[in-house]
């Protein structure tokens, strides 16, 4: 039996709505997964030079090897870290679920690309911003031995979130449009 095109398309909304839910289920092997490369680094490293090279490994910071106040900033700094992937898979997981429902064009749509651009034009600057405080306490208590900030903007995450915003503006102007049509018909 033949479906629709738009039959097609929330079929399609509903597989990535699941495909969104294994994301969910997978989080915390990757969660595990991030924990653990980022505690073996430095033996990892130093397994993958030789001699004299290998001394240098002893520079990659281990946060299982720091002080409590370390720790406690190092790990702060990794869940906020993974706290922006969490936020933006949650809002696309909502926007998509909102599409397998048949609510494409409605305000929270909108709404939520308008925060999504938000979010991603923000994020940048406070990742940078807390990165270097916590990159700066840690060489000043000694946890690290070279004050190595960092000076990277992510310009393509901002663009993103520009796109966004400016995309929220098109697609409120379409409906616009779409209803003064439907209205003259």
């Amino acid at each position: 039996m033949w479906k629709s095109v738009r039959e097609q398309r929330q079929l399609w909304f509903r597989r990535l709505d699941r495909a969104f839910w294994v994301i969910w289920v997978a989080l915390p092997v990757v969660l595990w997964l991030a924990y653990y490369r980022t505690t073996t680094a430095p033996v990892t490293i130093a397994e993958s030079l030789s001699g004299e090279q290998a001394k240098c490994a002893s520079i990659v910071a281990n946060p299982l090897t720091m002080s409590t106040l370390g720790q406690l900033l190092f790990w702060s700094l990794f869940a906020l870290g993974v706290s922006f992937y969490a936020v933006l898979i949650g809002m696309l997981h909502r926007m998509v679920n909102r599409f397998a429902n048949g609510r494409i064009f409605v305000s929270e749509t909108l709404q939520g690309v308008w925060w999504m651009g938000i979010f991603l034009v923000v994020w940048p600057f406070v990742d940078t911003i807390t990165t270097n405080a916590v990159i700066y306490v840690l060489y000043r208590i000694g946890d690290i031995k070279f004050l190595l900030l960092n000076y990277n903007l992510d310009v393509g995450t901002i663009a993103g979130g520009v796109f966004l915003m400016a995309l929220k503006f098109v697609l409120e102007h379409a409906i616009l449009l779409q209803s003064e049509n439907d209205l003259t018909i």
